[in-house]
């Protein structure tokens, strides 16, 4: 039949040949580079792996005989049609068997591990008791409402976290009303010193939350045990920080020159460090009507 054909229609059925060929192949190509993406997702992703799985089955079941449907199903292949699998909890002991239960370790009070007691340190903001942050509170005449206010603010402005936020707050409260010193001033001190960072250090040294210089001030850190290295346990960088502004404040007279105190200036220049401080100490003030 080729034969019969004129030199130019050869000649285009030739093209149209190799055109289509050259398609079959690319075809081909992507077909085989799909087929290895799937298996690969298959293979790798284990959810994926058994809905194919279940797929595979339900199509072997719908193209089975009618008489070898039920045969493939109780092989247990796929499940029966309209049977919803029982979704047993972790305590339900209905569906153990009895043996097994009965080789279960019995418990009791003395087995089981006590509870951490709330005056613990519990990781590294520590575990302050509900009743000396309420007892702090009072002491500065703060509600409840005026304390989460506050936590919320320092949260949002300096992006902590709400949980170490609270922790910092509720120290700052606590460490004083041991020191007599505004809580409200410890944390704007915070805010200046480090933003709240624990793990932050200065090029000269100055360590944690409130920036001490721990090398000066090593013997403030030997009751807590580890010495210097306590520096950035956020609890008691506070206590010692705060420790160090109540000395400063006592020894200049005023919270203004106990900042040019705390800040390491010698002279009546600042650098503009106590306006920086106390500014921040309104704003924490205002934003939880909070009188200072």
């Amino acid at each position: 039949m080729t034969e019969a054909l004129s030199p130019n229609n050869r000649s285009r059925l030739s093209r149209a040949q190799h055109q289509l060929a050259l398609t079959v192949r690319t075809a081909g190509a992507y077909l085989g580079v799909a087929a290895f993406v799937v298996v690969f997702l298959v293979l790798s992703v284990p959810a994926l792996r058994q809905q194919v799985t279940l797929l595979h089955e339900a199509v072997l079941v719908a193209l089975a005989p009618e008489g070898t449907r039920q045969a493939i199903s109780s092989m247990g292949f796929v499940s029966p049609p309209n049977v919803v699998a029982p979704q047993v909890s972790p305590v339900d002991l209905d569906s153990v068997p009895v043996r097994v239960l009965e080789q279960l370790p019995e418990t009791n009070e003395k087995t089981q591990e006590p509870e951490i007691e709330r005056t613990e340190r519990v990781g590294l903001l520590g575990d302050i008791p509900l009743e000396q942050i309420q007892a702090a509170r009072e002491l500065f005449g703060v509600s409840e409402a005026q304390l989460k206010a506050l936590e919320h603010y320092i949260a949002r402005k300096y992006r902590v976290a709400k949980a170490v936020t609270d922790r910092i707050v509720e120290s700052a409260f606590v460490v004083g009303a041991e020191l007599n010193v505004n809580p409200v001033l410890i944390l704007a001190v915070m805010s200046v010193e480090s933003r709240f960072n624990p793990y932050a250090e200065s090029g000269a040294g100055a360590q944690g939350l409130m920036q001490v210089m721990t090398r000066v001030h090593t013997d403030k850190f030997e009751k807590f045990g580890d010495g210097p290295e306590d520096a950035f346990h956020p609890e008691i960088n506070i206590r010692v920080g705060a420790q160090i502004l109540h000395d400063c404040i006592r020894r200049r007279g005023s919270v203004t020159n106990g900042l040019k105190c705390y800040v390491g200036a010698s002279g009546p220049d600042d650098g503009g460090y106590g306006t920086k401080v106390l500014s921040e100490m309104r704003r924490m003030a205002l934003a939880a009507k909070i009188k200072v």
